[in-house]
């Protein structure tokens, strides 16, 4: 992945990861870029060179991208917390065709590779479609937020 590549992917982690808590209702529409940018840029300080970091990249047979995958080889580094996937995303026209489960796969292999005994991610309760593919994928749930609206 190239700087400009990584470039317009991090526009658009920043956005969708805005937009995703702002339709779970953990931040406000006022606060949530800044956040999201915040965020992003502290996990990711050195965009796709930073280290530790994996971007994988989800691609069909005619080397089209369709999708990808970010990986954090240690949650918190040095507290074997695991690695953790930040953000996995295929193409709306292209899901459901195993690139998802395919990058999943690759995630795990990478941190196989080193050493890692386990891959950790997040998943908005409302988002079906990945929670499914998650558990198919043999993901089981290690912790749980629950929330009731009093409005």
């Amino acid at each position: 992945m190239t700087s400009t590549e990584f470039d317009s992917l991090r526009d658009r982690l920043v956005r969708e990861y805005a937009a995703d808590h702002v339709a779970a209702g953990t931040w406000t529409p006022e606060m949530a870029a800044a956040r999201a940018a915040e965020e992003t840029d502290r996990l990711l300080p050195q965009g796709v060179n930073t280290p530790g970091v994996r971007i994988l990249m989800a691609e069909t047979p005619d080397g089209d991208a369709v999708g990808f995958l970010w990986l954090a080889l240690e949650r918190q580094p040095g507290a074997g917390g695991g690695a953790w996937i930040y953000d996995i995303e295929i193409l709306p026209e292209y899901r459901g065709r195993g690139f998802g489960r395919a990058l999943l796969a690759a995630a795990e292999a990478e941190a196989a590779a080193h050493g890692v005994n386990s891959v950790g991610l997040n998943v908005f309760g409302s988002n079906l479609i990945a929670r499914n593919l998650y558990e198919s994928a043999g993901y089981s749930v290690s912790a749980m937020q629950l929330k009731k609206e009093l409005r």
